[in-house]
């Protein structure tokens, strides 16, 4: 059987640009369907050294793949409460989501949406724009919840902001297996990658890729290292 194509129900835009990376999101799904064998889940963060580096995209074609390919359930949620751009990939409702409950303005049930195109593939958006509460993610009230989030389904995606610049991307280290490095080509600087590498490995998390993003024009689906 043919899969289908998905249905985004995002602008025309949004939607190539996700359909433009799914050759490069085959090859991270692809590994990381390997990294599962032999776990009941397999909970991967996908986050950056800067802003604008691409993690989100990156992170919703990579969940989506793993959905469509694996015939397993995936869900994908997104941490970046500031500037929440899933739903608008995924053609989900944007709210409500992670931020509405995380300050008790939802239930979990409500704020995992499932995806048009790919019913396997549930997302969490960030849900109503705001800034993050300093030290919220750290709570107990979200630490178990997020660990409930990271258990829900075999693969589950954690799509954060950058990590050096934002405290609460470190606090989601505790609730994944592996990280996957979004680089942004002729931005990212190497002193920056390390910084991030070394926060990684000294929360005991293993850096299970890294993915240097908008490489050049005429290979604009980047390269895997």
């Amino acid at each position: 059987m043919t899969p289908q194509r998905p249905n985004f129900g995002a602008s025309a835009p949004l939607q190539q640009a996700i359909e433009g990376i799914q050759p490069l999101a085959e090859t991270i799904w692809s590994n990381l369907a390997l990294l599962s064998q032999g776990r009941q889940h397999t909970r991967i963060l996908f986050t950056s050294t800067e802003e604008r580096a691409g993690t989100t995209l990156v992170a919703a074609a990579t969940a989506f793949g793993l959905a469509r390919n694996t015939r397993s359930d995936v869900t994908v949620v997104e941490a970046n409460l500031a500037r929440p751009a899933l739903s608008a990939y995924l053609g989900t409702k944007a709210t409500p989501g992670l931020s509405d409950l995380l300050v008790g303005q939802a239930h979990l049930d409500d704020c995992l949406h499932l995806v048009p195109g790919c019913l396997s593939l549930a997302a969490m958006p960030g849900g109503t724009s705001r800034e993050v509460i300093a030290g919220e993610f750290a709570a107990p009230g979200a630490r178990d919840m997020l660990e409930t989030v990271a258990t829900r389904t075999p693969f589950v995606i954690f799509d954060g902001p950058p990590l050096l610049t934002h405290p609460e991307t470190r606090d989601l280290l505790q609730h994944v297996d592996g990280v996957v490095l979004v680089l942004r080509a002729r931005t990212s600087k190497k002193s920056s990658a390390r910084q991030v590498i070394e926060r990684i490995e000294e929360a005991g998390v293993e850096v299970v890729g890294s993915v240097l993003n908008r490489f050049k024009r005429d290979a604009p689906f980047g390269s895997t290292t």
